[in-house]
Protein backbone atom coordinates (compact mmCIF):
# COMPACT_ATOMS: atom_id res chain seq x y z
CA UNK A 1 0.00 0.00 0.00
CA UNK A 2 1.53 3.24 -1.13
CA UNK A 3 0.87 6.17 1.20
CA UNK A 4 2.63 8.80 -0.93
CA UNK A 5 -0.36 9.66 -3.19
CA UNK A 6 -2.55 10.08 -0.11
CA UNK A 7 -0.11 12.62 1.34
CA UNK A 8 0.00 14.43 -2.00
CA UNK A 9 -3.80 14.66 -2.22
CA UNK A 10 -3.99 15.78 1.40
CA UNK A 11 -1.41 18.50 0.70
CA UNK A 12 -3.34 19.70 -2.37
CA UNK A 13 -6.61 19.77 -0.41
CA UNK A 14 -4.92 21.74 2.39
CA UNK A 15 -3.40 24.14 -0.15
CA UNK A 16 -6.75 24.75 -1.89
CA UNK A 17 -8.48 25.22 1.46
CA UNK A 18 -5.91 27.82 2.50
CA UNK A 19 -6.15 29.64 -0.82
CA UNK A 20 -9.96 29.57 -0.67
CA UNK A 21 -9.87 31.14 2.79
CA UNK A 22 -7.38 33.81 1.76
CA UNK A 23 -9.26 34.70 -1.43
CA UNK A 24 -12.71 34.82 0.14
CA UNK A 25 -14.65 38.05 0.32
CA UNK A 26 -14.13 39.85 3.61
CA UNK A 27 -17.10 40.67 5.77
CA UNK A 28 -18.68 44.01 4.97
CA UNK A 29 -17.53 46.86 7.18
CA UNK A 30 -19.64 47.63 10.20
CA UNK A 31 -21.84 50.71 9.90
CA UNK A 32 -20.57 53.85 11.56
CA UNK A 33 -22.34 54.24 14.93
CA UNK A 34 -21.96 58.02 14.70
CA UNK A 35 -23.64 58.28 11.31
CA UNK A 36 -22.08 61.01 9.20
CA UNK A 37 -20.68 62.83 12.23
CA UNK A 38 -17.05 62.41 13.20
CA UNK A 39 -16.34 60.44 16.39
CA UNK A 40 -15.48 62.47 19.47
CA UNK A 41 -11.77 63.13 19.99
CA UNK A 42 -9.88 61.13 22.59
CA UNK A 43 -9.21 62.70 25.98
CA UNK A 44 -6.44 65.28 25.98
CA UNK A 45 -3.75 63.30 27.73
CA UNK A 46 -0.44 63.33 25.87
CA UNK A 47 1.43 60.05 25.60
CA UNK A 48 4.75 61.45 26.79
CA UNK A 49 3.42 63.32 29.82
CA UNK A 50 5.42 61.33 32.40
CA UNK A 51 8.10 59.85 30.14
CA UNK A 52 11.02 60.97 32.34
CA UNK A 53 9.50 59.33 35.41
CA UNK A 54 9.01 56.11 33.44
CA UNK A 55 12.63 56.19 32.23
CA UNK A 56 13.91 56.68 35.78
CA UNK A 57 11.73 53.81 37.06
CA UNK A 58 12.96 51.57 34.22
CA UNK A 59 16.61 52.38 35.00
CA UNK A 60 16.14 51.71 38.71
CA UNK A 61 14.38 48.42 37.96
CA UNK A 62 17.21 47.41 35.60
CA UNK A 63 19.82 48.21 38.24
CA UNK A 64 17.84 46.16 40.76
CA UNK A 65 17.67 43.16 38.40
CA UNK A 66 21.41 43.32 37.63
CA UNK A 67 22.31 43.68 41.31
CA UNK A 68 20.07 40.81 42.40
CA UNK A 69 21.54 38.58 39.66
CA UNK A 70 25.07 39.34 40.83
CA UNK A 71 24.13 38.40 44.39
CA UNK A 72 22.86 34.99 43.25
CA UNK A 73 25.94 34.05 41.24
CA UNK A 74 28.93 32.60 43.03
CA UNK A 75 32.17 34.53 42.69
CA UNK A 76 35.42 32.58 42.32
CA UNK A 77 37.80 32.87 45.27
Amino acid sequence: MNILPNKFYLFIAFLFGTLYTMAGNPAPPAPNPFGRKKPPPPPGLPIDENIFILIIIALLFGIYIIYSHRLKTKTPV
